[in-house]
């Protein structure tokens, strides 16, 4: 994908990031509609867990050390099942609905298999 970076240069950005992005948009924008009590404690992991996940991505993509990005892709396998539970438990609550359960589960299961491949070809 190729993105117009800082002052309109060309950038290109691996499906797994632009998959990271908007899983990341979509759970922001879904945990600001939380109950007010809930924004700041299940709301808020999510969110940082997201942001976290977009951070290993990235780390992964500018590691030069194979162990590393290893290491930066099981981290971010591990982030993307604390979202699934922390997702599962928002959608036990009602604070979001079985189908957005099942969306937001697509979106992390898309960028799932985008790091095991990637990681399966590191080695």
């Amino acid at each position: 994908m190729q993105d117009k970076g800082i002052k309109g240069i060309k950038t290109s950005r691996p499906p797994i990031h632009t998959a990271a992005v908007e899983l990341t948009e979509w759970s922001l924008g879904r945990t600001a509609d939380f109950p007010k009590g809930q924004r700041f404690t299940l709301g808020q992991k999510i969110d940082n867990l997201c942001l976290a996940g977009l951070e290993e991505v990235t780390r992964a993509r500018f590691s030069g050390q194979p162990a590393k990005r290893k290491g930066h892709l099981d981290e971010l396998n591990l982030i993307l099942e604390l979202l699934r539970i922390l997702w599962r438990l928002a959608e036990s609550k009602s604070w979001i609905s079985g189908r957005q359960c099942l969306h937001v589960n697509r979106l992390i299961d898309e960028v799932g298999r985008m790091a095991g491949a990637w990681r399966k070809s590191v080695g």
